[in-house]
């Protein structure tokens, strides 16, 4: 089955366009069975639903939800935004026009926040981050003079809220690039493009999420490359 082409996924399918049909691309893949319950996914779900339930949380985990918090407010005080929460947006620069939804968003007609909220404790880099980016590709309007983007992640359990400001001209090179990477995939381009992000990545065998095999052949000649095979040596070994 074909990965729609989303915020969590630009930046893999950008990079492999294989990866987003990998029942096609590796024969005999089978997709891995996944337990969208388990660990940080878990908890992101539960503070996804309801900003303001914790029942059942740790001490430790209350305290970086503050931190959350806090971090959020500090930039929400400084002017009287317009705010949204679990808000969907259609992808209408793309093709295939898919939705998307962002955590939380403040607001104006020349300024414009995206927050990310992330529980794990593996920092995520804010920069030429192309989850962020979709998500201000779909939301710019907003904030039609605003001349670029303010992105965070905040992500207290790794000690990491971070802010990047996009310009208007950058945004508008990431979504003509995530249409190149569309208009391959649709075309039924698997050319395989390993790289760092293949981490999450289910055909990669250190994939930091559940795993299938086949594993992609092109990260396997990376990770366990066939020694090259000398003839003379076999011969004298005889």
């Amino acid at each position: 089955m074909t990965v729609r082409f989303s915020a969590s996924s630009a930046a893999r399918l950008m990079a492999c366009p294989a990866s987003a049909d990998l029942e096609s691309a590796i024969p005999g893949w089978i997709a891995p069975v996944v337990d969208r319950n388990k660990g940080a996914k878990g908890k992101g779900t539960l503070i996804h639903k309801a900003f303001d339930i914790t029942d059942g949380w740790s001490t430790s985990d209350l305290r970086q939800y503050v931190r959350a918090l806090e971090y959020y407010l500090s930039v929400k005080e400084t002017r009287r935004f317009k705010e949204m929460s679990e808000v969907t947006f259609e992808a209408t620069w793309l093709q295939s026009k898919p939705n998307t939804t962002v955590d939380r968003v403040l607001y104006l007609s020349d300024e414009l926040h995206i927050f990310d909220w992330k529980t794990g404790v593996i920092p995520v880099d804010v920069q030429d981050n192309e989850q962020l980016l979709f998500y201000a590709a779909c939301a710019i309007s907003l904030a039609p003079n605003a001349k670029g983007v303010w992105l965070h992640i905040v992500q207290p359990w790794a000690n990491n809220m971070e802010a990047v400001f996009v310009t208007v001209k950058e945004l508008a090179q990431f979504m003509n690039d995530a249409r190149a990477a569309e208009a391959k995939i649709l075309a039924g381009d698997h050319t395989f493009g390993p790289s760092d992000h293949c981490k999450f990545c289910p055909a990669n065998p250190h994939s930091r999420v559940e795993k299938a095999s086949p594993y992609c052949p092109a990260m396997m000649d990376i990770l366990y490359p066939s020694r090259p095979i000398n003839e003379q040596e076999l011969l004298e070994d005889l």
